[in-house]
Formats: C-alpha cells, structure tokens, sequence
C-alpha cells in the first residue's frame, strides 16, 4: 500500500501566503484532504502523474479552507466517488458537496472504506474557542498500523488513543500534520514522549510546528521519515 504526499504547506511564510494545507493519496484511488491552494494542488497533481478520474473515495479530515480548496476542482471532473465527511461539518461545505452530484457519506464513528482502511469517525476539538469536527484515517497492514492525519485538532495523542481503542495492532506509522505548532514547549516535550511509546515511525508535516518536528527527529532518530510533495511511503 502506497501513501502519496500530494501537497503540503508546513512553513511560517506557507501559511502567510496561503500555500498551507496537506493532501495524500493512498494507492490511486483514495484521496485524503484537498490542500488549501487549489491552483498548486492540481499542479501537483499532474507533477506526480495523478489521475484524479481514478479516486473513488475522498476523505476530508475537516472543513477548514487548507484541508478542502481543491476538493471542488475533483469533484467537477470526476463524479463516481464518495465523499465521506464528519456529521457536523458546515451547513454550507454539506450543500456544496451535495450540490456536486457525488455520493456522501456522514461518518460518526469507525468505518471501513475499503479492506483495510478505516476512518476514525467524527472527533470534536475546541481550538481556541472554535469547536471543530475532525477524523484521521487508519490503514491496517502486515506492519502494523498507519495513522494518517490532517491537523490533528483533537490532539494527537487523542488521535492515536482512539485507534488503539479500535485496533490491537502496534502503531507503525503517525504521519501528517499534529496541531502543536502553538503548544509550549513543555506540552510538546509531554506529546513527543508519549508518541514514541506507542509509535514506531513518525512523518510530522503541516502544522505539527518546527520545533515539535526537530523534537520528534531527535526521538525518533532512524524512525523520522522526511516527505516531500511526490513522495511515497510504503507499508
């Protein structure tokens, strides 16, 4: 099974410029959040030989603009996907969806997408006054497990808690974006630590924040995985 990273914005000027978001593609036919540059993530997509008329299955972690731009410019040229969304996303993101002719499905809880790949279901955070609704993928291999996320909101440990609770597997890999750019350092330290007691691989992207990512290549050492846009990594 392949993960594809489509796009990612990770720095301080990214964001300022609105070059920010994260997007995955796992195998040719499930796309994992839109980015939030639609222009940059068609480009992208036509860099690293993508065919968008493949993707059968579209999972939006959440309805924020760096997670969803680019899911309208899919959803013009190919209708034969399903789009599986939290309940409570906005009003707004659900008619657009509909409004797309595409199937959608509300994920409150576990549920499998295709053999071996789950959804963790709707998750709720309060982001500096702001509830957000959030889910993360769960693939499950030989290796292990892969946990993809988009930003983490919830917390990432609650994350990788809500996955164990599911599955019995060990946590192979914790790849995609952890939400602590803005946490302190101590609070960073405390997440690090109890990530590498049930993660073996980390691939922290996005808004994982670059301290949190320079603390997480000292931990992890050998286990730290560096992606780029076009990068692939195996499980």
């Amino acid at each position: 099974m392949q993960i594809k990273l489509i796009a990612a914005g990770s720095s301080w000027w990214e964001r300022f410029i609105r070059r920010w978001g994260v997007s995955f593609l796992i195998n040719e036919d499930i796309l994992f959040d839109a980015f939030g540059d639609p222009g940059v993530f068609l480009r992208s997509a036509a860099k690293y030989n993508i065919d968008l008329s493949k993707i059968r299955h579209i999972v939006i972690s959440h309805d924020d603009w760096d997670h969803i731009s680019g899911l309208w410019n899919v959803l013009e040229r190919n209708k034969k996907v399903t789009v599986y969304i939290c309940p409570n996303f906005s009003q707004e993101t659900k008619a657009r969806i509909s409004s797309c002719g595409v199937n959608v499905v509300e994920v409150r809880d576990f549920q499998e997408i295709i053999e071996g790949i789950y959804t963790t279901g709707e998750m709720q955070a309060d982001s500096e006054g702001r509830i957000i609704y959030e889910q993360a993928l769960v693939l499950k291999r030989a290796e292990g497990l892969a946990i993809i996320t988009g930003c983490a909101h919830p917390g990432i440990i609650k994350v990788v808690e809500k996955a164990k609770s599911r599955f019995s597997e060990k946590i192979y890999l914790l790849i995609g974006g952890m939400h602590l750019k803005d946490s302190s350092r101590k609070e960073i330290a405390e997440v690090v630590s109890k990530i590498k007691d049930d993660v073996e691989k980390v691939a922290p992207m996005h808004c994982t924040g670059r301290y949190a990512t320079r603390l997480m290549l000292e931990e992890f050492k050998d286990n730290f995985i560096r992606i780029k846009p076009g990068g692939i990594v195996n499980i």
